[in-house]
């Protein structure tokens, strides 16, 4: 089973989270784990160099989550 949590209740985690780390630490961490994720699917098809990837960004914190994680792919390659 997979759990889904209120906006409320990420926001509150969040809020305690960020006052005990430095600032931005929390989104890179976030587009650490989406990179990972994204590269993972990636191998299971080819490979993450040269493989060609697609960013959907909003506006709003996590779409700076998507730009780092694009970044990270960026450096491994991917276009």
């Amino acid at each position: 089973m997979r759990r889904a949590y209120s906006v409320e209740t990420v926001r509150a985690a969040e809020a305690a989270l960020m006052k005990r780390v430095p600032e931005g630490a929390l989104m890179q961490r976030a587009a650490a784990g989406l990179a990972a994720a994204c590269g993972d699917l990636l191998r299971r098809t080819g490979r993450v160099y040269g493989s060609r990837v697609l960013l959907l960004v909003g506006s709003g914190d996590n779409g700076g989550d998507a730009l780092y994680a694009g970044a990270r792919l960026a450096r491994r390659g991917a276009g």
